[in-house]
Order: C-alpha cells, then structure tokens, then sequence
C-alpha cells in the first residue's frame, strides 16, 4: 500500500488521519498495519483496555533522552490499573509488537529490534509480534539445557490471552489469505534470486509452489488434520527431510493439474533445501484459495506475463464489474452457470467465490467454453488460483456447439467479442443461428420475418447474444455485455437483433458504463449489460408483449481510472483533507457505483415481477424502471438505455410541469446541399467559400477558414443563409451551436450538424430556442436521444424534434434577452456565457439537470 494519506478507524483509538509526518513517525501504511495488528489480537481475546500504544520500554544515552519504542504493548492488566513507568510496564507485558512498512530489512529488524523488546520484558511466557506487509511472525524465549533460544512461527501460534504458546502443525484454518500476493512472491523471488537461481526457473519453481500449495489446500477442505506443507523449520524437521515431503505433495499436484496447464511442469523443485524452508516460513502460513479476487487479478496478471509471457491485460474485466453482474444475476444452490466466451474466466471466479459461500462444491455448477486455447490455458490457472481445483473449462468453439447445450444452462454470462471487425463468416455456422440468416421487413403489417437466405457474415457479437438465449433454460437469466450501438443504431441488422432479443426474453435490466470502461482490453466503445429473464415460449412479434417495466441504471464512477489502459483504481477519500476511507476490514473503499445499482433495481417494480433479483424480503417499490411500451412505441425499437434512465425523465418531466414547446413545432430541417426554398444547391469548384467545421462552432459563435470549391472536403454539405441555425447532431457536440448572421453568403457548414430555420409563425419563440441552446437542459435532451456507438452516436431527426423547450414567461427576463438575440441576428456573437450566469443566479425559471461529473458519463 502506497504511503498516502489515510483515514483509518483504530478499535483502541477511534478515527485516525495517518499523514506522512505523524507524530508517532509511522508513516501511514505502517499505521495502518498497526491497526491491522491491533484488530487481530482483539479478535483472538487481548482486551482493549490492556494495550499501550507507542510503549517506552528502555531509555539510554544522553541521559536517557534517547528512547527505544514498541509500537505497541499489551499488558496483563488493564492500563489504567498500571504505574506508567517503564518498569511497570515491562513488568506486566505479555506481547510486544514491532510494525514495519515492508519486509525488506526483516532478518535485521528481527535481531535488532523484536528479539530486544523480549530481553526487556520481564514476564517468562511475553511473545513478540512482527507485522508488515508480507509476513506477521510470533517470536517466544525457551530455555534449553541452561541456554536461552528464541524461538519464532507463524501468527496462527498466537496464544490466547493469559496462555503459552502452544507449538502444533498448521491446519487450513490456521492459514489466513494475503493482502498482496505479489509482495508475498515478491519477496520468494528475493530468496530465489538471493540462491542465485536464475529468472526464468525461478518462475518454474514459483508455479511448482502455487500448484503445491493449492493442491495442499484443496486436499483438506472440511478436515482439521494438519496441512502437509508446512513451516517445517518451526516443527523440527531437518531441511532435507522438509523438501522431501514438500515434492511428495509437489508430485501429487503436478499428476492433477498437470491436464490444465498450458506446459509440462517439474514434479521436483530443485532448490537446495535450506531455500525451501525459507520460502515456506513465508508460504505456509498463507491460504492461496482464500485470497479475495481482486487481490488474485492483480497477482496473476503479472505472474502469468513473466512466466509464460502474456500480456493479460486484453483478457481481464476488472472484479468490481464481474462482482457486480454476478450478484445481480444471484445464483442460488445447483443452479448451473456458463460463460460461452469466457476469455479469462472472470465472470466465472465471481460466481465460484459467491457459489462457494453456500455450496463447498460449487465448481460442479460452473462452465465455460473459448475457442482460443491462449484463453482457455488463462481461464484455468486463474480459476485454480481462486481455489476451483476441477475446473470445467472447455476448448471449444460455442458458435459450433451453439445447439449442442440448448436449453440446458440457469445463467448465461458473457462479455463476448463484439465489433463490425470481429465478423463470422463460415456459412455452416450461420446457418444454425436465426441471426445468421437475412431478415426482411414485411411492408403490409410492418413485421420482421427470418428469411431462409443464409447471411454472407455476420457480427460474431451478435451471434453470442443468440447462444446465450438459446443455451438458457426457460425462465433461466442471461446477463450480457453489448456495445450501445447494439442497442441504438437504427440499422436493420441492429433493430433485427432488438426484435430477436425481445421475441425470446424479457428486459430485466440495463446497466450503462462510462465511456472507454473496457479500454484496458482494447475496447474503446461505450457498452452496457443487458439482463434479461428468458421466456417459456417466444413471442411472433415483440409489439404483442404485455406490459411490464424494466430497470435503468447509469453508472458514473466504476472505480478505476477509465480511458487508460492502466486503469489505477479509485477509492473514497474524505472530502475535507483528501485522505483515503479504510473500512471495518482494513481495506480503502473503491469508488464505485454499483452498489447503489444493485439496490436501486432490487428496490425497483421489477423485482417483483422477476423474484430472482431478491437476496432478502425487503422492497420498497422506489427504485427507478419504466414501462416496456416506451421501447415498443419506438420505431426501432431502440433500449440504449441514455434515453430510459432517470435522469432524462426526470428531467423531461420537469420541463412539462411549465409551459414548452417541441422542438419540432419551432423549427424546420432543411436538407443537405438545399436552401430555404428546397432548391438543389452544387459546390462552384472555383469559387471562394468559408467553410465552418464543427470545432469552428462554440455556443452561438462560429468562424469559417476559406477554401476554393475544390479544396472543400467532402462533409461540407450545408449552404447558410441568414438566420440560419446549426446545432451540433452527434453525441460529443451537441452542446454546439451558432445562429448565421446577414454575412452568410459563401459560408458552407459541416454535415455534423442539423440546419434548422424557425417556422415564420413561431418566430418570436427565437428567443426561448437560443436560451435553451445555451443550457444543459438541452444538451441532457440531445445525448440521451443519440443513437450508435461512443462519440458517434447521432440524433436521427425523429427524436430531434421531441427535444423539449422551455418557455421564457418572465417578460423582465425576456427583454433582458431579446438584445443578445438581435446582435446575434445583426452577426454579433456570444450569448452563452450570460445565460450561464442567469442559471446559476436562478434568474432564469429553468430546469436545471444535474451536471456530468465528466466527459465520459453518457447523458
């Protein structure tokens, strides 16, 4: 953990800001395994009362004003009851602590520091504690045949309060998971490389480890015999004895795994045995199989990139988005879940951890199929590392076997490749997909039909969308991962997949994330998870379905770092000095919004009609969903979910409590290459235009750079005429606009944008169009109504002129504007910044939504 700022809750000492310059001079990651160390020994029955942090145990030199410190002590007696001098102390101390940031100096911290404070102690049974963040050792003094020894293990040989040390075998319960197993390998690979064993076997002998260790663990689920790896050096056992055993077990593992690895592995780790044991102070005491997921990601993907070279960054969703899906989708006792497409098996380890907390075998009830054998190996290691020793994870080809498992699943999960470059075009696998085939359009009832022509390719995206619903059983859930355009563009092939989607399952949720959310493996397009709850039987047509309503969510904060490939998460800080949040497990809390999500849909209508959703009886019918006919009353049946969340409604809603107008109703569109009167307008190849682009336009200004016709480029489609309007029609510009003055001979305007001229009759609500030009309330309208993916999702007209105006009914605020409108109309530009002020001044009667924290929110 990085020393930032933190804020910590301490059991003795309550909430504690840990700064780099604390007056104790731990730095904030050492006072936080102080914390960490204090809870422990709380748990394991050391009383509050009796600890003493910051303990003066000895003074010396220059007349005793140098000091030397435990970090803390814990006495035999509550501390209020005892004489706090240093005698005293030492007289009545059972267990002192020594806390380090690292484990870089342990041996000389051990020697210098922890055997020490145990000379000082005055009690015969005392313990000393190290902590950092690697390793938590016990040090103890026996007296052997007149000889003092100092003993030390594992924190599992903590006694209990008032007892001795009792010296015994680890058992799985003993074994406590790791904060940071990179550390923890970090440090072996130091013993390794202090052996001088060169790089690439120490990563040989690191995997020989892991595979022993797991196999170890899973070995004694549900026993209390002791684990046959251990820390034989605490136990006796002579070095060459200690690596014998340890290859028995090594042996054992390699015959078990050695089917899912991707290369043949070494069942005996050759290292000299002294190194063994020194590793296995540090590993025994760890349970692998319990580390939580997020602390396995991350160890993984550099451990696998060293040790078989690859760069698993493109394989990964990161945990808090798998979590999240896994929990909405609640698999219950021997409900059975498959991922088709399941890259790096995240989703799968989400639902082994969660299925494991109520089913030990869980691993029976967990599938998954790639037709990479690079992700497949993936999918494996990373499953095994997250303690699922029988892994049902298959090579194979999920478009060819997509009618070999139908119907046979309770939950399809899938993030698949998706893309117009990620294409499938081997006829024999389209033809077994209804989406593979070409769909029409019947004109005389205006109904999709399937027809028996074979595709020549189609989306390899969508065809995963159509093996989820057909591998679920009736009734069964599907949660997927699309891109927005999936669920927007107006494109035949995209409404034919809508249509289908509808036909065979009912909308249970949509979850939007932000923008460049999956850019770490490579997708830069906004995407959503669509939930749905299969049907018993499918629909004829879509538009025959009863009522009923599904949720939206818009996710704004995700965790971690969005549009870089690093993806640094984020935590929760305090908002008065920025210093990170540590919850009651010692833990800094990710930033994150799906918790709320997930409440807001469990609170929602919709859990009552899809009782899956619950994990408990409560429901209190707030949370936000709408009505299935607001998709189906849509031509194209469009569910991007920026024009369903609450936001949009809301905010629509707001704006009708008052008077208004349709955008339709004030303006006309005027066609590309025409003018006002619907003449053909042609580019004079010879003649000198300005042409404005769309970063040429700002919030009622704009500026055009001169071409000759030639020269114009192809997107430079629009003709101005005075009293012209342009407004920006693609997602990352509709904030854009500029009203054309009497200069606009020679000017031509970009295709990116709409050009609008106000009917005659409604010219006086001019005035009340710029106003809402300048505000975010019609920019929230505009992006919600974007349809297609990311930054080019565009506002078909359709939907451009059901964008809601408020109407200015103040008559002071109306004369204060109509100036800035007729300079506009004369070519004298800007206006945006003075309605700006009037909102935020609250002189203008507006809704005002609430503001995108950031470029990557989607509405």
């Amino acid at each position: 953990m990085a020393t930032e700022k933190l804020t910590l809750i301490c059991p003795i000492r309550g909430i504690l800001k840990a700064t780099k310059k604390s007056k104790d001079g731990l730095n904030p990651t050492e006072e936080y395994a102080r914390v960490e160390a204090i809870k422990y020994l709380i748990k394991q029955g050391y009383p509050k009362e009796n600890f003493k942090i910051e303990a003066v145990i000895k003074k010396f030199g220059n007349s005793g004003r140098n000091s030397f410190r435990a970090d803390f002590i814990v006495l035999d007696s509550p501390v209020s009851t005892i004489t706090d001098t240093i005698d005293e102390l030492l007289k009545h101390a059972v267990l002192l602590c020594e806390v380090k940031k690292n484990n870089h100096n342990y041996d000389y911290v051990k020697n210098t520091q922890v055997k020490p404070m145990l000379d000082f102690a005055s009690q015969q049974k005392a313990v000393g504690l190290y902590w950092d963040n690697i390793e938590q050792r016990i040090f103890w003094q026996e007296w052997i045949e007149g000889n003092k020894e100092y003993r030390e293990g594992p924190l599992s040989l903590v006694p209990k309060f008032g007892s001795k040390i009792n010296v015994k075998p680890l058992t799985l319960g003993d074994t406590k998971p790791s904060d940071s197993l990179i550390e923890v390998f970090g440090r072996i690979e130091d013993i390794l490389h202090k052996a001088s064993i060169d790089p690439e076997q120490r990563y040989e002998v690191i995997l020989q480890l892991i595979l022993a260790k797991l196999f170890d663990e899973h070995g004694h689920y549900g026993n209390l015999s002791p684990l046959d790896i251990q820390d034989f050096t605490l136990l006796g056992y002579k070095e060459e004895v200690a690596l014998d055993k340890f290859n028995l077990v090594l042996a054992r593992a390699v015959t078990y795994y050695e089917k899912h690895l991707p290369k043949k592995i070494n069942d005996n780790l050759n290292v000299k045995p002294s190194v063994l044991t020194d590793i296995l102070k540090i590993l025994a005491p760890i349970k692998l199989t319990a580390s939580k997921r997020n602390v396995v990601q991350t160890f993984y993907m550099k451990f696998a990139k060293d040790l078989y070279r690859w760069d698993l960054a493109q394989f990964f969703t990161p945990t808090t988005v798998t979590d999240f899906i896994i929990d909405v989708l609640n698999p219950q006792f021997g409900e059975h879940i498959k991922d088709p497409a399941c890259g790096s098996a995240d989703f799968l380890t989400a639902a082994f951890h969660r299925g494991r907390k109520f089913d030990p075998n869980y691993a029976d009830s967990i599938w998954g199929a790639d037709n990479s054998l690079n992700a497949v190996q993936v999918s494996i290691l990373n499953m095994l590392l997250n303690g699922d020793g029988k892994t049902h994870i298959l090579h194979e080809d999920s478009l060819e076997t997509v009618n070999k498992y139908k119907d046979k699943f309770d939950i399809l999960v899938c993030n698949p490749p998706f893309g117009t470059r990620i294409i499938e075009k081997r006829k024999s696998i389209l033809s077994l997909f209804d989406l593979g085939h070409e769909w029409v359009l019947d004109p005389s009832n205006n109904q999709l039909k399937k027809s028996d022509t074979t595709s020549s390719s189609q989306e390899a995206g969508m065809l995963f969308v159509e093996v989820c619903i057909k591998q679920t059983k009736p009734g069964g859930r599907i949660a997927i991962i699309l891109p927005n355009g999936y669920l927007g563009n107006r494109s035949l092939k995209y409404h034919v997949l809508r249509e289908f989607m509808l036909r065979h399952c009912k909308i249970v949720s949509i979850c939007s994330f932000p923008r460049f959310t999956f850019k770490t493996s490579g997708a830069d397009v906004s995407a959503s998870v669509v939930f749905l709850e299969k049907r018993t039987s499918p629909l004829m047509n879509s538009r025959n379905d009863d009522d009923y309503e599904f949720n939206v969510e818009m996710i704004q904060n995700v965790g971690w770092e969005v549009g870089n490939k690093r993806a640094e998460p984020v935590y929760k800080r305090n908002e008065e000095d920025g210093s990170f949040i540590i919850n009651n497990e010692g833990e800094r809390i990710i930033d994150a919004d799906f918790d709320f999500a997930i409440d807001d849909l469990r609170n929602s209508s919709v859990s009552l009609q899809s009782p899956w959703l619950l994990t408990s009886d409560t429901h209190t019918g707030e949370g936000w969903s709408v009505s299935i006919k607001d998709v189906l009353k849509d031509q194209s049946l469009t569910f991007d979910p920026k024009r369903y969340c609450s936001k949009i409604y809301t905010l629509r809603k707001e704006i009708c409590s008052s008077e208004y107008l349709k955008l339709g109703e004030i303006v006309e569109v005027i066609p590309q290459l025409k003018n006002s009167k619907g003449n053909s307008i042609s580019i004079d190849s010879r003649k000198k235009y300005k042409y404005i682009e769309i970063q040429d336009i700002g919030y009622g200004e704009y500026r055009g750079t001169e071409y000759r016709g030639w020269e114009l480029p192809d997107r430079a489609k629009h003709f101005a005429e005075p009293g012209d309007l342009y407004i920006g029609s693609i997602w990352g510009s509709v904030s854009k606009w500029c009203l054309v003055g009497p200069e606009a001979d020679n000017y031509v305007v970009t295709n990116g944008c709409y050009r609008l001229r106000v009917l005659p009759q409604m010219k006086e609500y001019l005035l009340d169009l710029i106003v809402a030009l300048s505000t975010e309330l019609y920019a929230t309208q505009m992006r919600a109504f974007a349809r297609g993916s990311d930054g080019l999702a565009e506002v078909a007209e359709v939907d451009l002129k059901e964008v809601l105006i408020p109407i200015i009914s103040d008559s002071t605020r109306r004369k204060q504007i109509q100036p800035f409108v007729d300079n506009l109309l004369r070519g004298k530009q800007s206006l945006k910044s003075m309605i700006e002020t009037m909102v935020d001044n609250n002189e203008l009667d507006v809704p005002v939504p609430p503001k995108r924290p950031n470029h990557t929110v989607l509405v």
